[in-house]
């Protein structure tokens, strides 16, 4: 993928939307041929980290307890001590209600055993069993780098479509996040599995790219 090139695709993406009531989200979309995308050969499962970020804020859940709870507290809204973890997983509706809330985890180490025993049932099939921290680790970046890491998961349809940004961010900022996603997915795939792969906004016609 040609970086000048995809630059001036996703300007013309940007150009051609209108503006909305809401902040719209840029998207990189790839399609794929020749090749079954649920085989363990082509199967794709990454967490990409967009060095220019998301653009927007986006949820995440925080299990912790002691300290390192009353720190959570001021970063998300979404925190769960052990208590009610345990007191949670009485309930498999409520879990997966809280689980909907939140793009990602990220979890004290000392809870993984109840998290993986209580709530990886509700979790795991999602993608969203948590990122384990130390008990005496800053949360503030760790956070902060969860926020900003896109999730790359194949489906059943050979097609993957990820965020790169918002359309209030600069074209060189979204050439450089999608250039990132672009790059982990050809680690795994080769590039003529690769079928075409297109720019939008949430709203916007689609540009095709290649």
């Amino acid at each position: 993928m040609d970086k000048n090139s995809l630059k001036e695709k996703i300007g013309e993406a940007l150009a051609s939307s209108s503006e909305k009531k809401f902040k719209q989200s840029v998207e990189l979309i790839v399609n794929f041929r020749d090749m079954n995308i649920e085989s363990a050969e082509y199967k794709l499962n990454l967490s990409v980290y967009l060095p220019k970020g998301r653009g927007k804020d986006i949820e995440i859940g925080i299990f912790a307890d002691g300290d390192m709870n009353l720190q959570a507290k001021k970063l998300s809204k979404h925190v769960l001590s052990r208590q009610e973890l345990e007191e949670y997983a009485k309930s498999k509706r409520k879990m997966r209600v809280f689980a909907s809330h939140c793009y990602g985890f990220i979890a004290q180490a000392e809870l993984m055993s109840v998290i993986g025993k209580n709530w990886g049932i509700v979790l795991a099939p999602r993608g969203k069993m948590p990122q384990p921290v130390p008990g005496n680790a800053e949360l503030e970046p760790i956070v902060r780098r969860v926020k900003n890491t896109v999730r790359i998961k194949s489906r059943k349809i050979p097609t993957i479509q990820s965020p790169i940004g918002t359309v209030d961010m600069t074209q060189d900022e979204l050439t450089e996040n999608a250039m990132i996603i672009y790059d982990n997915i050809i680690k795994k795939i080769p590039k003529e599995k690769i079928g075409s792969a297109y720019v939008k906004t949430t709203m916007g016609k689609a540009v095709k790219i290649m």
